[in-house]
C-alpha cells in the first residue's frame, strides 16, 4: 500500500501512525488547490485496503526549536 501511494507523483511522504485508532497510515502530499486535494481524496477513498480518508494541514508554524535539547539525546 505504502508504495502504491509513493507511486502518485503529488505524494512526498508516508508514515505509519499510532494514536488514533482510524488511522494508520498518514500521506504528505502537495496540492495546487481545493480541487486536486479534492481529486487526491477520491483516488484514495476508491483504493483497496482504504476504508476512508481524511486530510489536514498546517496553517501557520508556531515555533521550531533549532536542534534537539542534548540530555533528550543522552537519554536515547
Amino acid at each position: 500500500m505504502a508504495n502504491e501511494l509513493l507511486a502518485m507523483n503529488q505524494v512526498t511522504a508516508v508514515g505509519k501512525s499510532i494514536g488514533d485508532h482510524t488511522i494508520d497510515l498518514r500521506v504528505e502530499t502537495i496540492v495546487k488547490d481545493n480541487h486536486e486535494l479534492l481529486d487526491i481524496l477520491e483516488k484514495l477513498k476508491g483504493m483497496d485496503g482504504i476504508r476512508d480518508a481524511v486530510w489536514s494541514e498546517i496553517v501557520g508554524t508556531v515555533g521550531n526549536k533549532m536542534s534537539v535539547p542534548s540530555h533528550i539525546i543522552d537519554r536515547l
